[in-house]
């Protein structure tokens, strides 16, 4: 079992995460994800963006803007699986989420989001439903410097 795994048994009742587990949401591509798993990626995303700013942009290890927006759309996914959960449940879910959107608020710096949602493919409507994760954006790295490449979208 992961450290995550772990985690997630030592947060919460054998009875809740039947509850979540049995409350998936649907990716795009029909794969079912529940939200301690969803939970679990976004920590794993954001511990990566975070190692990765400490990296030069010639490692070939480092992730770029389109990892970053996978990043985000993990999280969209968290946030609808969010929405699937019971009241108590779900304030129990985000408190669990808690330190990796702190730690993704603490690398980042507030941005427009039109690069981004120019990264996802978004227009106007659909970047204005997104969630505050999708308004930041890494203070330093190659992500940072990849980004760069889309300022032409911050005028738009």
């Amino acid at each position: 079992m992961s450290n995550l795994d772990d985690r997630a048994r030592t947060y919460f009742s054998e009875d809740e995460i039947a509850d979540i587990k049995g409350r998936p949401v649907k990716w795009g591509s029909g794969d079912d994800a529940d939200a301690i798993g969803l939970a679990n990626a976004w920590w794993l995303h954001v511990e990566k963006i975070d190692r990765d700013r400490s990296l030069p942009w010639s490692d070939r290890t480092v992730w770029n803007e389109f990892d970053l927006c996978a990043a985000m759309i993990i999280r969209d996914m968290l946030e609808r699986s969010l929405n699937n959960l019971p009241a108590t449940l779900a304030t129990k879910m985000v408190d669990y989420t808690a330190e990796a959107d702190n730690r993704f608020r603490s690398m980042t710096v507030a941005d427009s989001g039109k690069r981004m949602a120019a990264v996802a493919e978004l227009d106007a409507a659909e970047r204005a439903e997104r969630g505050w994760w999708w308004f930041r954006i890494p203070d330093s790295g190659p992500i940072l410097e990849d980004l760069a490449r889309w300022n032409r979208f911050e005028n738009e």
